[in-house]
């Protein structure tokens, strides 16, 4: 008896614990979230004065079209930067600056493409171990997915410093650009930063309590954590996906590059 109620007590602190590491992680998302982000347009509140009514009437609401889409929206950015071939808008180094910026690109992509598969595969290759019979076989699937984590760590830091020369690369060779991009995705930015921070300590939690959790029912608590860890990924490529569109076609803006939206989660859809 007293195991059973040894063994319901580590089910019940197991669970709250996965609640509210869920709870944390989703925490920075919805903060995140602006006050328009559900798709209803607050209405304004009547002018309770003739000056109050004749302020409302003096500025009406700007609306214009997307260049792609060509719905039409109000207005709520300026207009894209005009910029010349200068150090000013393009500083440089004595060599090619779109060569870096491709380097640190195209690395960060493989790098990041194999942090997102791996526990994808891992997170299969270990359920597959929690519902065989054969003991021996789930021993095997267990081992396999712990190995392939274990590489994974290696890339995840890897990925990290690559995105860190990927930003500074932005700042310091395309500043004028990027300000613009940030001005639309400024929000979505940090909703990315404070998910990477996430994902950074999942990953971890979920490498270094192997061994803690390898059976009963903290074993399905280590698998539902692999979901919660790709769940983030899927969404933080997500994210970043919406910039590179928005650099290659993009789409919530006026023609003169003017935003159009209640909010960038607006542009992130169009994108």
């Amino acid at each position: 008896m007293a195991t059973v109620t040894k063994q319901a007590r580590k089910k019940i602190w197991a669970l709250l614990a996965l609640g509210a590491f869920t709870g944390l992680l989703l925490l920075p998302l919805f903060l995140s979230l602006p006050t328009g982000a559900s798709g209803e347009t607050p209405a304004p509140a009547a002018p309770t004065t003739p000056a109050a009514a004749k302020a409302s009437d003096a500025k009406p609401v700007e609306k214009s079209r997307d260049v792609w889409y060509k719905t039409e929206g109000p207005v709520s950015g300026a207009p894209a930067p005009k910029t010349t071939d200068s150090l000013k808008d393009y500083p440089r180094y004595n060599f090619e600056s779109r060569v870096l910026l491709w380097v640190a690109n195209q690395q960060h992509l493989y790098y990041g493409s194999f942090v997102l598969a791996v526990p994808i595969f891992c997170m299969i290759v270990e359920y597959l171990g929690v519902i065989t019979k054969d003991k021996a076989l789930a021993r095997k699937y267990d081992q396999l997915a712990y190995d392939f984590i274990k590489i994974s760590l290696t890339a995840y830091s890897i990925t990290a410093i690559l995105g860190g020369i990927l930003i500074f690369t932005y700042l310091t060779l395309y500043p004028t650009f990027f300000g613009y991009l940030s001005s639309i995705f400024r929000p979505v930015m940090h909703t990315y930063a404070l998910l990477f921070v996430a994902e950074s300590g999942t990953i971890y939690i979920y490498y270094y309590g192997w061994d803690k959790m390898r059976e009963g029912f903290l074993k399905w608590i280590h698998v539902s954590m692999s979901v919660i860890l790709n769940v983030i990924g899927t969404v933080l490529m997500m994210l970043a996906n919406s910039w590179i569109a928005f650099m290659q076609s993009p789409a919530g803006v006026a023609g003169e590059g003017r935003y159009l939206g209640r909010d960038p989660y607006h542009a992130v859809e169009s994108n």
